[in-house]
């Protein structure tokens, strides 16, 4: 495969490895953390160069190789990246703008939400067998149903980004109407506005969380747009090795309220993506590419989801085996997140095979026909 090929393909391999990488890097950060959350004032949002501390700085390694929210970072520009390709595809058909806007939205509804709520069967259903055997959180129907439809997110953390790729779905679509609309300026003008509402969430109604993410999903959508693509840019192997460095480590080296880190590490985000979209050799491309990456990749929506059930049931039997886990936290933090890495992926297969394939294809035969009924409609009269 050559990079041109690459790039216009609209299903990219490095992104799914990307996103498989992502997903198990927040289950190895959840882990590290859980028996000495005192590692996060102290160590997580430190700068690098102000610890001393031999243990600290090794720990301050991994957690900016295996780091939550570098990874949610990368998704939120995946999603921009993937939706604004969708979008354009669909757009390019001469499809109305406003049903392709519904349909949109309709359909990364139907994406989300089914998988979640699956999640938080398991999650009730876990409940019901460890409590009270062991420490772990009560899930009641209604606790489960409130997390599964992202209105209280309290039991199960990592799906508050869930709630923001929900609200940040019409803004994906804004972005694109008005780069089709008023070309890539206007697209640039609007990610400026994102940056503006990092200080000021009121721009974008104070939606949950978007603020400080908005402008990562304008930056994969900026990366998808023709404007972008027609760039003539070979990339080699040491750009993506480059850009995945400084993406995982550049931000470890500024205060982790310093508003100028989180726009730079936005950007070093899509700097990985744009290189990944166009890599076709590498080590790095290869890594990204080979069969256990791309398994975690097809899989990594569900694996994200279905991580922290597990992650409960294995830090209660910790517990059990040993009442004092935070004596030796690196050891039994990430010991806990490779077996529920292990215990996770059956889970994570069923749930991508026979709640996320199905969810998807009913929606789009639902629509479909919905759309082939209202052209009917539309040549009758």
């Amino acid at each position: 495969m050559n990079q041109k090929s690459q790039r216009d393909q609209a299903h990219i391999r490095t992104l799914d490895g990307l996103r498989g990488c992502a997903a198990l890097a927040v289950t190895m950060f959840h882990g590290i953390l859980h028996f000495n959350v005192s590692l996060i004032p102290r160590v997580l949002y430190a700068p690098a160069q102000s610890l001393s501390d031999g243990t600290d700085i090794w720990v301050k390694f991994l957690l900016a190789i295996f780091n939550g929210d570098s990874a949610v970072i990368l998704f939120f520009v995946l999603s921009g990246y993937v939706l604004g390709a969708s979008l354009d595809r669909t757009l390019d058909r001469g499809e109305p703008a406003l049903v392709t806007s519904i349909e949109f939205l309709v359909k990364r509804v139907a994406r989300i939400y089914p998988a979640m709520f699956f999640c938080m069967l398991v999650y009730m259903l876990l409940s019901f067998v460890f409590v009270p055997h062991i420490e772990y959180p009560v899930i009641s129907p209604i606790t489960a149903f409130q997390s599964a439809t992202l209105y209280d997110i309290g039991v199960h953390g990592p799906s508050w980004s869930l709630l923001v790729e929900v609200v940040a779905a019409p803004f994906v679509v804004a972005f694109v109407l008005l780069r089709r609309t008023f070309g890539f300026f206007a697209l640039v003008l609007a990610i400026g506005y994102a940056m503006l509402a990092i200080d000021y969430p009121v721009l974008v109604g104070s939606l949950p969380n978007l603020w400080p993410y908005l402008v990562s999903f304008g930056i994969g959508v900026a990366l998808s747009s023709p404007e972008f693509k027609a760039i003539d840019f070979d990339v080699k192997p040491t750009h993506l090795a480059i850009s995945i460095v400084l993406f995982v480590f550049a931000r470890h080296f500024v205060a982790r309220g310093n508003i100028s880190g989180l726009i730079v590490h936005s950007f070093l985000a899509g700097l990985v993506v744009f290189t990944a979209s166009r890599a076709y050799r590498g080590l790095a491309y290869k890594f990204l590419i080979s069969r256990p990456v791309q398994f975690l990749g097809r899989i990594s929506y569900s694996f994200y989801l279905l991580n922290v059930p597990i992650l409960y049931a294995v830090w209660g039997t910790i517990l059990i085996i040993n009442p004092h886990p935070e004596k030796h936290y690196l050891l039994w933090g990430v010991g806990s997140a490779l077996v529920t890495t292990i215990l996770t992926l059956p889970l994570a297969v069923f749930s991508e095979r026979f709640i996320e394939r199905p969810g998807i294809f009913f929606i789009s035969s639902l629509i479909r026909r919905v759309n082939n009924l209202r052209k009917s409609l539309a040549h009758a009269s």
